[in-house]
């Protein structure tokens, strides 16, 4: 098992190694977290601390849109997902961020059950390491993940409640089985609508419905 830390790119680099030395665990992976508009400072910062850790261990990038919370959680979790799978210990540190990332960070953490912990400065410098405690994550049912696990695999969308329901349970002629096919459909499809997983906008006779961001987050950690 390797320990893998995550490393969100700011203005304060030496705050960002500090943080991730003294918090006790080997560094046997990285990976830099950056945005796709940051400034000369921040890749440069980026830059050397790629430098400094590549002489020890395998360095990744993750290239981000900074200001989009749920579409940089989703990245952050499709470089780590593997690392996951496969066993290793995912530590994100969030001691360099911005509040927007510091908030992608948390969300990564809650969905992959990976750590988040920063570092509280002063004067410049890492007085204390903070463990960041996760709440439990609320329980999807079985039934509703199955629905956003096949929205995804349609692209993240599907052109109405009757399609998705044929995908899922097949055509059928009988239309008291069609019925209650569909009232069971509506019925987790409000539940997932009220939890932000999906939104659902009507064009014509019919309800397309589409995965939020935070709804594809969980499709994509729906199997670990």
């Amino acid at each position: 098992m390797k320990v893998v830390h995550v490393l969100p790119v700011g203005t304060n680099k030496d705050v960002l190694l500090e943080s991730t030395k003294l918090y006790g665990k080997p560094i046997q992976k990285a990976y830099l977290v950056l945005g796709k508009d940051d400034s000369e400072e921040v890749q440069k910062n980026a830059e050397e601390i790629e430098k400094t850790l590549s002489v020890l261990v395998e360095v990744k990038r993750i290239v981000v849109d900074k200001s989009d919370i749920y579409a940089t959680a989703l990245e952050m979790l499709k470089a780590i997902k593997d690392e996951i799978k496969e066993g290793n210990e995912v530590l994100i540190n969030a001691s360099d961020t911005t509040r927007e990332l510091c908030i992608a960070c948390y969300i990564v953490a809650q969905l992959s059950g990976s750590k988040l912990y920063l570092a509280k400065t002063k004067n410049g410098r890492v007085e204390e390491i903070v463990n960041v405690l996760i709440p439990p994550l609320k329980r999807i049912s079985d039934d509703k993940l199955v629905i956003i696990k096949t929205i995804a695999e349609q692209g993240g969308e599907v052109e109405s409640i009757n399609k998705l329901i044929e995908l899922l349970e097949g055509k059928t002629e009988d239309q008291k089985k069609y019925m209650a096919q569909r009232a069971r459909m509506s019925y987790h499809l409000k539940g997932l609508e009220d939890d932000g997983l999906v939104e659902m906008r009507r064009e014509g006779k019919n309800v397309r419905i589409r995965l939020t961001e935070l709804g594809k987050a969980y499709a994509l950690m729906a199997d670990l």
